[in-house]
């Protein structure tokens, strides 16, 4: 994929610290390279309440203000049980 850049800088957040970017638009895989998350996390658009899952080869359009989530595979809705609790 070719990035299609802008003169405009937008600023994105993952696990809430904040990147930079002129590209108009990144790959899943792309994002996460951009903040130096490991390849095999999952990586998730946070709007609102909700988190909506971004596969490594899906192309976001960048606008600023964009939250992401990147969390070790497998992990996403684990819920600690009452023993592992305490």
């Amino acid at each position: 994929m070719t990035a299609e850049k802008s003169h405009a800088v937008f600023t994105i957040t993952v696990n809430n610290i904040p990147f930079e970017t002129r590209d108009h638009q990144l790959t899943g895989a792309q994002i996460k390279a951009l903040a130096g998350i490991p390849s095999d996390y999952e990586l998730f658009e946070v709007r609102g309440t909700n988190s909506d899952p971004v596969a490594d080869g899906q192309v976001v359009h960048i606008a600023n203000h964009l939250a992401f989530r990147a969390i070790p595979a497998g992990t996403f809705g684990i819920h600690a049980t009452t023993a592992e609790a305490r």
